[in-house]
This record gives structure tokens, sequence and C-alpha cells, in this order.
């Protein structure tokens, strides 16, 4: 070998020890080398984005309230009060005047009664149309008491109502009661006009009238 050659082996060596205590300076110092990029003086750490948690909350807050909002406004919409317009059946009333169970007129009544003594009662009862008031004629009218303290315990029979002579649709007939007392006084019509009213009489112990 040359004298270049045993120079060129020197150079080499050197070369090697001098990678060799590099290398045990850096695992000394704790530095290890890592392949890649460079790290660039000057840059700090990295800025961290927005917390996921966070915005997961808030935006479960937003839809809840929304979902709330909707079901409070179809809860209103579909219990809204509804306005029912009555009926023409509805809003007539159940018996009109001059009308028997809204299907045939009635004839109006009027009643005059009266204790004449011994507890014997003179009805009297002026029946007329129910539209032009004119005089019912040759009509066919029963009448009959009933107690009041005692409802149906002391009701009379039916007795037949005769017209009086010279005053058309003016109708009368005498009626005894049992006793003393309060008594409801009944006319009814059954002919031509269906129709039936009362009056209220006090029964006394009056002696009968000459």
């Amino acid at each position: 070998m040359g004298a270049s050659g045993a120079a060129d082996v020197t150079a080499l060596r050197e070369r090697l020890r001098l990678s060799d205590e590099m290398l045990g300076r850096s695992a000394s110092a704790g530095r290890p080398v890592r392949a890649g990029k460079p790290v660039r003086p000057g840059r700090g750490p990295r800025k961290r984005g927005p917390n996921r948690f966070r915005q997961g909350m808030l935006l479960g807050i937003c839809i809840g309230m929304t979902a709330a909002l909707l079901v409070g406004v179809v809860g209103f919409l579909a219990t809204r009060p509804r306005v029912v317009v009555p009926t023409a059946a509805e809003t007539a009333p159940a018996e009109r005047h001059g009308q028997g169970n809204g299907q045939q007129p009635q004839a109006a009544i009027s009643i005059d009664s009266e204790h004449l003594g011994d507890l014997q009662v003179r009805i009297e009862a002026k029946v007329s149309s129910p539209t032009s008031y004119d005089p019912i004629s040759k009509g066919q009218v029963v009448a009959y008491t009933d107690m009041v303290a005692m409802p149906m315990a002391h009701k009379s029979s039916p007795v037949v109502m005769a017209e009086m002579s010279g005053q058309p649709g003016v109708y009368q007939a005498l009626a005894n009661v049992p006793m003393a007392g309060e008594y409801n006084v009944i006319v009814e019509v059954k002919q031509p006009m269906a129709s039936t009213a009362n009056q209220r009489l006090n029964v006394g112990t009056v002696e009968q009238k000459k």
C-alpha cells in the first residue's frame, strides 16, 4: 500500500471516530435524534380547537327547546275552542205559545175560581183561540182539583164544564173538595184544541153563600 492509500485509511478512521463521539454525546444528553422535519424555532404550542362537549351540549339544548316549542304550538292548535252554532231545533223553545208539543195549536185558557163555602168551589174558564183570541164555542172542557199539600191523594174526578148561555167560550162547573186547604184548580180543553191550565185556590171554612 502506498502513501496515498495509508492517508485515505487514516482519514476514514478519523471520520468514523468523530461519528461515534457525536452519537455518544447525543445519547448522554438525552436528545434522541428523530427523523422527519426539523422543528422551526419561534413557533409556540398549538392551540386547541373548541370543546366538542360544550358544542354538543349547546346543540342539544337548542334542539330540545325547538321541539318543546313545536309541541306547544301543535297542542294549542289541537285544543283551540271551537264555536258551535246551535241548530234551529236547539234554539226553538220546547213549547211555543199556541202549539201543543209542536204539533197542534193550543187554546188560551183564563181561569177564575171561587170558594162558595161548605167546601164547594165554582170554576169558570174562558177559552179562546191562541192567535186571534176569538172565543172557542162548543168545546170539550173538563175541570178537577188536587190538594197542593198532598198531591194525587185528594185529586177529584174530572167534572164536565158547560158553556154558559149568552157567553161564547165561557165554561163553568161546580166541584167539591174533601177538606180545607190550598188546591190546584186544573182546567183541560180536549176539543177542538188540546190545552191545560191551572190556578191556585185557598179553600177555607167560610159558610156557603146564599
